[in-house]
Parts: C-alpha cells; sequence; structure tokens
C-alpha cells in the first residue's frame, strides 16, 4: 500500500488568499505589529506556527508566548468563520480524485498542512472535505517535514502497517523542498508548480486524475 499526503490551502481547497489574510489579521490583532513581510517563503518555517515565532523573534526580540500562538489562533479562526463560502471552493477534481484513493485498496490518505489545527479543520469542513482522515498540522510541530512525518505517522497506525511508497501532494515552493528532504515522491498542483522545472509531475488541478494517478 502507497501513503498519499495531501497539503491543504491550495492543493485541495482555493483558500491560500483567505487564509494569508486571516494570519495577518491575527499577527496585527495579537502581536500588535504594523509591518512586516509577508511573502512566507522568506520564512525558515513556512507554517503560522513558525512565522509567528519568527515575526515575534524579528520585531520583539523574544520568543512567542503559547498563550500568545492560541490568541493568533483563534483570531485567524473567527476571520475564517466569518468569510463567505466561495472562499473555500475545492480545487477542481480535488474532492473525487481524494474519494477515488479513500476507495482504493493500494492507497491510504493523510493530510499534512502549515496551517494550525482549528482553522486547518474549519476549512475542511467549509469545503466538504471529510474530517477524519489523519491530519498533522503546525499545531504539532513548527518544522513543516516533521508535521508531514507526523502525519505518515498516524497514516501508518490507522492502517496498521508502513507505506511501500509515500507521495506529497503540495503548491508551494516550501512543499517541494520539504519532501525533497524527505526523499519522497512529490506531485504539484497549481499554476506556481507547472512553471517551476523542477517540478516533475505538476498538474493545474485534478480533472485528468488518470494522469495524477500515474504520477503517484
Amino acid at each position: 500500500m502507497d501513503l498519499v499526503i495531501f497539503d491543504i490551502d491550495g492543493t485541495l481547497i482555493r483558500s491560500n488568499l483567505v487564509d494569508s489574510e486571516g494570519f495577518i489579521e491575527a499577527i496585527v490583532n495579537v502581536l500588535g505589529l504594523a509591518n512586516f513581510e509577508t511573502d512566507w517563503s522568506t520564512y525558515q518555517f513556512v507554517t503560522d506556527s513558525g512565522i509567528a515565532q519568527e515575526l515575534s523573534q524579528r520585531h520583539r526580540d523574544r520568543p512567542l508566548s503559547g498563550s500568545e500562538m492560541k490568541a493568533i489562533e483563534a483570531d485567524l479562526l473567527g476571520f475564517l468563520e466569518a468569510a463567505h463560502d466561495q472562499e473555500f471552493q475545492q480545487v477542481d477534481g480535488a474532492g473525487d480524485f481524494l474519494q477515488s484513493l479513500l476507495e482504493s485498496p493500494d492507497h491510504a490518505v493523510a493530510l499534512a498542512t502549515g496551517a494550525n489545527s482549528s482553522s486547518a479543520l474549519h476549512k475542511l469542513e467549509r469545503a466538504g472535505f471529510p474530517l477524519d482522515l489523519p491530519l498533522a498540522t503546525s499545531s504539532d510541530a513548527v518544522v513543516r517535514e516533521h508535521i508531514m512525518l507526523q502525519a505518515m505517522d498516524r497514516a501508518a497506525q490507522r492502517h496498521g502497517r508502513a507505506f511501500e511508497k509515500i507521495t506529497y501532494v503540495g503548491d508551494g515552493s516550501w512543499d517541494v523542498i520539504a519532501t525533497e528532504n524527505l526523499g519522497w515522491n512529490f506531485i504539484g498542483i497549481g499554476p506556481i508548480m507547472m512553471a517551476d522545472a523542477a517540478v516533475n509531475s505538476a498538474f493545474s488541478d485534478y480533472l485528468t486524475p488518470s494522469q495524477v494517478l500515474a504520477a503517484l
């Protein structure tokens, strides 16, 4: 059995914009920062917890407290809850493709995201994805590779076995780097991945499921 681990924002759900807007607002509201870098690729760890920690060190010269991280997560969740349903549309074909893997005896599915747990579950619910899949988030770890490994471990516990091959499906340059570091197979989703010459398998969406499946 092979394992397929999906990122969420931009990979399963077209939620990158609303998620980024909500995260920026939460940082402003909780940490009181007015001007900070919003190109997330410039941060060491591109996860909610990793970016928040780095912002606190950069601009306040001190670590982020646990209560502050919880406040950021709560503020972001409130922003997402108030957002219109249009902000949580599935990437074309994503739901059907994921369901086909869930019905396949040859594949297991898990989710690994740089978002925190409460916002990840909210977005999955709003987009109509199942909430009972093995899931790891930035509430579990700061480093993306550690999140991905946690998702693998939870899937292995669910299925009671190790996996012959692991594929990570993502939409960001940080996904490519993390997958390379782990030595896993990678599939890119979206225009950024399709334009990246270093990505061997990339698709705009899941509307050619046989081709995506062949890349696993």
